[in-house]
């Protein structure tokens, strides 16, 4: 292992956890040790939380790694990789910490392990400011299949804030990453979904379910969405809508009437397919990573922070250098990312 240590300021651009989460998965795929400093210096709540600290345990298991600094509240950890030695376990994030996050960090791991690996996480499945389970499970992993990558997501229980109590299994299994060439959306006018509550009524589905349809077939997509209502510890409801390889969803929170999150659902999802490209926003970023590895371009509806700062630090651990341009052709409107180097 080189001793040559790679530096990544976590404070920069957005200045949040993803910096840690694809810093550490890209610390095991490359062997290089990262130090990470100013973790989430901008934040309210400085430095690593819960479920950050998930995702370094998690990445640390798969690679045997040694870690300074990983407690709640610390701004600065280093993180030394040995090699990569796929296991199956569980990991509790102890809170209602985003599951889809801690999926988030090992997702690229399935370009370097050698044989099948399951890991079964307890934490949130629908929480705010992270991607909904089912988002992962059918966007995400439809996207990464174009890149090679070969995993699956299993819903064992939904968890919702504060308590969690959410269960889901991963599988990674040696995936070769391959060059993609995404850059359009299919054009596809069937939106498939989920509306879900757990520990409520089951009228709550239903109305969210009725109100996103109506405002989905008046703009000429073909809705079909299922409708899911379980027990469990935690308490919440939402809706995720995906066509083809775009996805929205909206989570339902005390006094948001269900008709309101439905409707909300819709329209982001219509949002963003106004853009005609392939890829949404929150994927722009996800994809980074994997493009790194195996080149090519991508279409995407909008460029966040998230995806500059993810840029930023995948240039820090690879020879490569990404380039955004603008994309106006077929009625499309929105950007390019693509890898030179």
């Amino acid at each position: 292992m080189s001793e040559d240590v790679i530096v990544i300021d976590g404070s920069y651009l957005e200045g949040g956890g993803q910096i840690v989460r694809t810093s550490i998965a890209l610390s095991a795929i490359t062997q290089k040790p990262v130090k990470i400093i100013n973790i989430r210096k901008k934040r309210k709540n400085k430095g690593l939380s819960y479920q950050h600290i998930a995702c370094v345990k998690a990445v640390k298991k798969l690679c045997n790694a040694d870690v300074d600094g990983l407690y709640v509240g610390s701004e600065e950890l280093t993180f030394y990789p040995n090699k990569i030695s796929p296991k199956s376990f569980k990991l509790d994030i102890g809170t209602a910490g985003s599951i889809s996050l801690v999926i988030q960090t090992l997702l690229p791991i399935s370009a370097v392990i050698k044989k099948p690996t399951t890991i079964t996480i307890t934490g949130g499945t629908d929480v705010k400011n992270a991607p909904p389970i089912d988002y992962m499970k059918n966007v995400v992993l439809k996207v990464l299949s174009c890149v090679g990558v070969d995993a699956n997501i299993e819903v064992l229980k939904r968890g919702f804030y504060p308590e969690g109590g959410g269960v889901v299994k991963l599988t990674l299994k040696p995936s070769k990453i391959k060059e993609i060439e995404l850059i359009e959306h299919s054009e596809d006018k069937k939106v498939e979904g989920i509306a879900y509550a757990q520990n409520l009524t089951d009228d709550i589905p239903k109305r969210m379910r009725k109100s996103c349809s109506e405002l989905l077939m008046k703009n000429g997509y073909l809705p079909n969405i299922k409708l899911e209502n379980s027990k469990g510890i935690s308490t919440g409801a939402g809706i995720v809508l995906w066509c083809d390889t775009v996805g929205e969803s909206c989570l339902g929170e005390k006094g948001l009437r269900s008709e309101i999150v439905g409707k909300m659902a819709a329209e982001r999802l219509l949002e963003e397919l106004k853009s005609g490209m392939a890829l949404d926003k929150y994927m722009g970023d996800q994809i980074i990573p994997f493009l790194a590895m195996g080149k090519g371009r991508v279409g995407v509806s909008k460029i966040t922070n998230h995806t500059r700062t993810n840029i930023y630090v995948v240039e820090n651990f690879f020879d490569v250098k990404f380039e955004i341009e603008e994309y106006n052709e077929n009625g499309c409107n929105g950007h390019i990312i693509k890898t030179e180097g």
